[in-house]
Formats: C-alpha cells, sequence, structure tokens
C-alpha cells in the first residue's frame, strides 16, 4: 500500500533532510570539502575521514557514529593494538624508562585532587595516559608509543571519552593504577631510576591486556613458583614488602601474624580484585619475617629491583613455601641461596 501524500510529504520533510555539513568537523561541504558516504551511509568530508584513517594508522577501522566496519584490512592488521602493544613491550629499556618518567609526576598530580587515590579509568587516560603517550609522540613520530597515542586518543574519543577502558588502553591504564596504587610505599628515587621502571613495565606486561583492574590470582600462582608467567609481578610484590619494611616503625619483638597480613594484603594491594587466599596468607607472613631478618638484623639493605634479586626472590618464596607445607624451618641451603644473592 503507497503512503498517502500527507505521510510521503511527512516522510520527506522530517527523514530526508540533506546534510550540508560534515559531523566530524562542523563545516559545510563545498567544492574543496566534498563529502563521501560510507558503506553504512554516514557521510563526511573527504579530508576528515581520511584523517580519522591516517591518525589512527588504519586501527581507526570504524565509522565515527555507528562504528561499523570502514574496510577489510589487507595487511593483515598491522596496526591493530595487538601489534602495538607487542612493540611496546620490545621497545628498548631506555624508551620504557622515559615513558614511565613522564608517567610518574602525571599520576602523582592526580593525588591533589583526590588524596583517596580512587581514581577513575577517565581520570588516570586523560590525565596521565594520554598526556603520557603525547610527550613520547611528540619526542619520536614514528616509534610505536606514537602509534599508541594515536590508537588509545582516536578510539576513546569517538566512543565519547568513557569511564572505561577497551583496546591496548587497558593495559596502560593498569600500569597508571598499578602506580598510583603503590606511590605511598616507595621513596621517589627508587620511581626515577631505570631498573624500576623495567620492573614495573614487566609487572603490568605479564598480567596481559584483558583487564584494566589488578587481581590477587596472578600473584598468588607465581609465588607457588611453578610456572614463571607471573614472576615480575611477584618481584615487584616483594620489593614493596622489603620497602614496607624500610618505612615501617621499629619494634622490638616485631610486628604481629596479622599486623603483617593487614600490612601486606591491605596496605598493599587493597584495591585488587579478590581476595588473597589463607594459604597465599601465610607465605606472606613468612617472606616479610625473612626480609625483615635481613634488613634489620644482618643490616642487608633492601630490595630495590635489582635483576640479581630474581634468586632473592625465588628463594623467599620458597622458604616460605617449605615452612607452610611442611611445618618447620626453611632448609638450610635455601637460607644460603637468599643470603648468597642478596644485594651489599
Amino acid at each position: 500500500m503507497s503512503p498517502s501524500p500527507t505521510t510521503m510529504d511527512n516522510f520527506i520533510r522530517t527523514k530526508l533532510q540533506p546534510s550540508g555539513s560534515c559531523i566530524i568537523c562542523s563545516d559545510p561541504f563545498s567544492a574543496s570539502h566534498q563529502p563521501v558516504a560510507l558503506s553504512c551511509h554516514h557521510i563526511f568530508g573527504h579530508a576528515c575521514i581520511k584523517n580519522w584513517l591516517h591518525n589512527g594508522r588504519g586501527a581507526t577501522n570504524n565509522c565515527p557514529i555507528c562504528r561499523a566496519e570502514i574496510y577489510t584490512p589487507t595487511d593483515g592488521g598491522a596496526f591493530t593494538s595487538a601489534s602495538i602493544w607487542t612493540a611496546l613491550c620490545a621497545a628498548p629499556p631506555d624508551r620504557l624508562h622515559d615513558f614511565l618518567s613522564s608517567l610518574w609526576p602525571r599520576v602523582a598530580a592526580l593525588f591533589a585532587d583526590d588524596p583517596t587515590g580512587a581514581f577513575t579509568t577517565r581520570d588516570l587516560l586523560s590525565h596521565a595516559v594520554l598526556p603520557a603517550l603525547l610527550s613520547m609522540h611528540n619526542a619520536d613520530a614514528a616509534g610505536p608509543f606514537a602509534d599508541a597515542h594515536s590508537l588509545v586518543a582516536s578510539t576513546w574519543n569517538s566512543l565519547g571519552r568513557p569511564n572505561s577502558a577497551s583496546g591496548l588502553a587497558i593495559p596502560l591504564v593498569r600500569l597508571a593504577r598499578l602506580m598510583a596504587q603503590t606511590s605511598s610505599i616507595l621513596p621517589k628515587w627508587i620511581t626515577t631510576v631505570p631498573r624500576t621502571s623495567l620492573l614495573f613495565w614487566r609487572a603490568n606486561a605479564c598480567l596481559g591486556t584483558s583487564s584494566s583492574e589488578i587481581s590477587w590470582a596472578p600473584l598468588a600462582e607465581a609465588a607457588g613458583l611453578s610456572n614463571p608467567r607471573y614472576f615480575s609481578f611477584l618481584h615487584l610484590y616483594t620489593v614493596l614488602l622489603s620497602q614496607h619494611i624500610v618505612h615501617a616503625r621499629p619494634t622490638h619483638t616485631g610486628p604481629s601474624h596479622n599486623s603483617i597480613i593487614e600490612r601486606c594484603c591491605t596496605k598493599i594491594g587493597g584495591e585488587w580484585v579478590g581476595k588473597p587466599a589463607d594459604g597465599f596468607k601465610e607465605s606472606v607472613v613468612g617472606v616479610y619475617e625473612e626480609l625483615r631478618r635481613h634488613q634489620l638484623e644482618e643490616k642487608r639493605i633492601s630490595l630495590r629491583g635489582h635483576e640479581e634479586e630474581k634468586g632473592v626472590v625465588t628463594g623467599l618464596w620458597a622458604m616460605a613455601g617449605w615452612r607452610r607445607e611442611e611445618g618447620r624451618k626453611p632448609a638450610v641451603e635455601l637460607r644460603k641461596k637468599v643470603s648468597g644473592g642478596w644485594s651489599d
């Protein structure tokens, strides 16, 4: 049945409005600003949609309005989130240090507005991650950090700057969150040295790219020493325990069992997803007590993220597991392994 003239006129008047300007730049179309229609029928200025694609290096492969795929990549997806993340993780240590050196002060500045440190994803992206990526982009327009800035910025802006992370933004937001949650434990000078930057990057990178939250589960798995995948996270956590001892108020008898758990599983990691299991807590107590013995009784320096500390970290958690599972004092050879690997 054909629509009546009145219905047809109403349809033409309300639904068939001409597109006179570009939705991206809001400028009217002209001979120098010609309109083009995508396969989803949304219309943009030719230069604007071309710039949209180029700024994302081909990874912004979606209509700015409906997010429909614009084209099918034929280059194997060279500028996907996964490929850029792989390139970032393979970046030279000095470039990773440059990025974290730019990120640390921006994370610290957030505490001026919210001393509790309860920063939203939007806070971390807009005030820390993207400005730090932009500084790297400005220093090197052809490197992976420039690609990361283009992709994260264009994707987040196209989605309306939501309070959530997607794609490449996920591990970068989690890195900033990890830095914010541990900044009160570490002395400022430690955050300025390259080895700390590399340890933070590796600890965050080993957690994957699927969630911007930090969970206790990988740490508990790493503490069992059966899977090296999350060892960098365990190393960082052990450094945090060691630094906490440095700044804790000394006592003659040492902290109680419950006090150690509160220090190690609430003051550190209180915002992390999940809860540490009882077995892990017992191991933490063992590691903390052994660290305290070395640092206070034997006058050893605290752990500071050196590569050479890996043997110490392994020995500490092995001793804690031995004591928890066997119910006896650590084996002499394990104590020797820890003592022998300690930095002087």
